[in-house]
């Protein structure tokens, strides 16, 4: 017996309370700190529904998805992040996953620093980057100095054809 893409998808896990706690929901989306964070803050934003693709989602989910962005942001802005990371690597349910990420973003220099921007993005396929087939909307917290060279942002993603800028 096989089981449904919704009964293996982690994020149907998430979106039923029986994986991560919420930082946020609205009637279509729920909101998570990611446990595996690249910056202070990472969440990510997760229709309740098993949809694969933003372009996708339902009017009702549509009408929710920038409530739940911004619901998420103002939860990032308002959490203390060594509370947060601290209680992160004693979760029962990931005390065999690797916690290296975790420990790494409680040793950043602006840790306790307010966000100074955000990268709001979406891997919508693998083809783009997607590793769980169920749509997710990353909330990436940005700092200064959290790179040497922000600019072009997104675009970096194929470093080759990023530069856009004259000179």
């Amino acid at each position: 017996m096989t089981l449904s893409a919704e009964q293996n998808c982690y994020f149907c896990k998430v979106t039923s309370q029986t994986a991560d706690p919420f930082i946020f929901e609205n009637r279509s989306f729920v909101g998570i700190f990611d446990t595996n964070p690249v910056n202070p803050g990472h969440a990510l934003v997760i229709p309740r529904r098993h949809v694969a693709s933003i372009f996708n989602l339902n009017d009702a989910e549509h009408e929710d998805y920038f409530d739940a962005i911004k619901g998420v942001k103002d939860v990032i802005e308002t959490t203390d992040m060594i509370e947060l990371y601290q209680n992160m690597l004693n979760r029962r349910y990931l005390q065999n996953r690797p916690k290296d990420h975790i420990e790494t973003v409680l040793q950043l220099p602006f840790l306790l620093d307010k966000p100074n921007a955000y990268t709001i993005g979406n891997n919508d396929g693998r083809e783009a980057g997607r590793s769980i087939d169920h749509l997710h909307v990353i909330l990436l917290p940005r700092y200064k100095g959290d790179v040497e060279n922000p600019s072009g942002g997104i675009r970096n993603v194929i470093p080759s054809r990023a530069n856009y800028q004259r000179t």
